[in-house]
C-alpha cells in the first residue's frame, strides 16, 4: 500500500511539470500514468470565493517617494480624496560673501518650477494650487507617512492655476531617451521671499537653514471641491528647482538656486461620505462584497485593498468516506472581473493601477509580513513577486494571476489559509523604500458577486489531478 502510494506521489509530480493547458483536461497526461496507478485529471471553476473592500492607510511610507501628489478628486464611488505634499528646501550653496546679499533691499521674488508626469481625474478642468509656508520642521527621527499631516500657515505664499498636461513626449539622442518636462511656475514674492532671503544671509548649513524656514506646503486650493484631477511631481528631477532672485550691496542682480532636500512626501486623505464605502474610516475597517453591491475596490494612496478568500479549500481533498485523497494542482489561477463599464474605453483603463501585487493576508485583515517586508506571492518559476496580468476587451476585461504553487502549499497545509490581500502597488524589498503605492491614486472596481451562477465573479479555476 505505501509502494503504491509512493508511485502515485511520483507520477503527480512529474505531471505537474509537463502539465500545459488544454481544451479537454481530461485527456491531458493520461500516458504518464504508471501500472497499477490510476490518475484523475479534473477541472472545476466553482469553489466558494469571498471578497472584501479592506482599508489599509496606516503603513504607506510616503517620505523620499521619486514623486509626490497634489490635487483632489470627487467622485461618486470612492468619493472625495485630497492629496498635498510638505517638502523642505535649501540653497545648493551658500554665499562666501557676506557682502554679496543686500537683506535691506529684499527680495525679487522666489521662482519654483515644478516638473510633472501624472495627472489623474479629470484634466479639462482648472486645478487651483496654493503655496504654504509650514509651521513645524522635519524630523531626523521620524517616518513620515502617506496618513500624516503638517501644519503650515492658513495664508498662502502664492497660488497658480493651470490644466494639467503631464508630458508623454521624449527626445531621442545618440544614446538616451529622454522626456521632455512640462513644468509648472509659480512666482513667490513679498514676506516669504524676503525671509528665505534672510535665511540665506544668516545660515550656513543646510540643517540651520531648514530650522529657519521648515518648508513648504504645496494644497489644493480651500473652496475647490469642483477640481477634478491629483497631479504629480518629481522633487528629485533635475527641472524641479527653487531660484530666489535678490540684489547685491551694489545692486547687482543675483541669483541663488535651491533645492528641494530629501525630506518631503505626500499625505492623502479621503472622505467617503454618502458612498458604498462611507463605513471605511478607520484602519483595518472591512466590508463585504455583498455589502457593497456585489463589488470590492482598490485605490492606491487612498489605502483601499481588496481581500481574496477561499474558505472551504480544506475539504477539498477530503474523500466521501472522510479521508483525504493525495492530489496536485497542475494549474491554479484566480479570475478577477472588473466592472465592464468603468474599462470599456482608452481613457478609462488608463485610471487602472499600473501594477496590482498579491501578498498574503494576516488573521486580522492586515498584509502579512517577513522581516518587515509584505509578503508577496511569486510568480511562476520566478523570483519576482506575483502580479496581476490585465486582459483587455478580447479578454473580457478580467486580470488574471497564476498561484499554482500557493495552492498547492495550501492544500498541504504548508501555508496558512488567510486569504490574500490585492495590493494596487509594487512590492519593494526595503522597508524603507516608498512603493507606487504612495505615488499614485490609481483605482479599479472589482465584481465580486458571490452567487456561484453569476455570470462575472471572481473564480478559482482549478486543473487538478488525484491518485487512488
Amino acid at each position: 500500500m505505501n509502494l503504491r502510494i509512493s508511485k502515485a506521489a511520483a507520477v503527480l509530480f512529474i505531471f505537474s511539470f509537463f502539465f500545459t493547458a488544454c481544451e479537454d483536461p481530461t485527456a491531458i497526461g493520461l500516458e504518464l500514468q504508471e501500472p497499477g496507478t490510476q490518475i484523475g485529471t479534473s477541472y472545476t471553476d466553482t469553489a466558494t470565493v469571498r471578497a472584501s473592500t479592506v482599508l489599509l492607510k496606516d503603513s504607506i511610507i510616503g517620505l523620499g517617494a521619486p514623486r509626490v501628489q497634489v490635487g483632489r478628486i470627487t467622485d461618486p464611488v470612492f468619493g472625495t480624496v485630497t492629496a498635498k505634499t510638505y517638502a523642505e528646501f535649501a540653497p545648493l550653496s551658500f554665499p562666501t560673501n557676506a557682502d554679496s546679499i543686500d537683506v535691506s533691499k529684499g527680495a525679487d521674488s522666489l521662482i519654483i518650477n515644478l516638473d510633472y508626469n501624472y495627472a489623474f481625474g479629470d484634466t479639462t478642468k482648472a486645478i487651483a494650487m496654493n503655496v504654504h509656508r509650514l509651521t513645524q520642521a522635519f524630523r531626523d527621527d521620524e517616518t513620515y507617512f502617506t496618513n500624516e499631516a503638517m501644519t503650515y500657515n492658513e495664508t498662502p505664499v502664492g497660488s497658480v492655476t493651470f490644466n494639467p498636461r503631464p508630458s508623454t513626449t521624449y527626445r531621442s539622442t545618440t544614446d538616451t531617451t529622454q522626456r521632455l518636462p512640462l513644468l509648472l511656475k509659480i512666482k513667490i514674492t513679498g514676506a516669504f521671499a524676503n525671509e528665505v532671503l534672510q535665511a540665506l544671509a544668516q545660515t550656513s548649513t543646510t540643517q540651520t537653514f531648514a530650522n529657519v524656514i521648515n518648508g513648504l506646503a504645496l494644497v489644493p486650493a480651500s473652496g475647490s471641491d469642483e477640481q477634478g484631477s491629483i497631479v504629480g511631481f518629481l522633487p528629485t528631477s533635475t527641472n524641479t528647482t527653487l531660484t530666489l532672485h535678490y540684489k547685491s550691496k551694489k545692486n547687482i542682480a543675483k541669483t541663488t538656486s535651491l533645492l528641494f532636500t530629501d525630506r518631503y512626501y505626500n499625505h492623502i486623505e479621503a472622505n467617503r461620505a454618502a458612498t458604498s464605502l462611507a463605513s471605511l474610516t478607520a484602519n483595518g475597517n472591512t466590508i463585504s462584497s455583498a455589502d457593497a453591491g456585489n463589488r470590492t475596490y482598490l485605490q492606491a494612496g487612498a489605502g483601499l485593498v481588496t481581500k481574496i478568500e477561499l474558505p472551504f479549500l480544506a475539504d477539498f481533498r477530503k474523500t466521501q468516506s472522510g479521508g483525504e485523497q493525495n492530489l496536485a494542482i497542475n494549474k491554479a489561477e484566480l479570475i478577477i472581473p472588473l466592472v465592464t463599464s468603468t474599462v470599456i474605453t482608452a481613457r478609462d483603463s488608463m485610471m487602472l493601477p499600473p501594477v496590482i501585487s498579491v501578498v498574503e493576508a494576516t488573521t486580522s485583515k492586515r498584509i502579512a509580513l517577513n522581516a518587515g517586508v509584505p509578503s508577496a506571492l511569486l510568480a511562476e518559476n520566478s523570483t519576482a513577486p506575483a502580479t496581476l496580468q490585465y486582459r483587455g476587451a478580447k479578454g473580457g476585461y478580467v486580470y488574471v494571476v497564476n498561484i499554482t504553487s500557493y495552492m498547492q502549499n495550501l492544500l498541504y497545509n504548508r501555508r496558512a489559509n488567510n486569504g490574500l490581500i490585492l495590493l494596487p502597488a509594487n512590492v519593494s524589498s526595503s522597508l524603507s523604500t516608498p512603493t507606487n503605492l504612495a505615488q499614485t491614486v490609481n483605482r479599479a472596481i472589482i465584481e465580486a458577486n458571490q452567487s456561484p451562477s453569476a455570470e462575472r465573479r471572481i473564480k478559482l479555476r482549478l486543473f487538478y489531478s488525484t491518485a487512488q
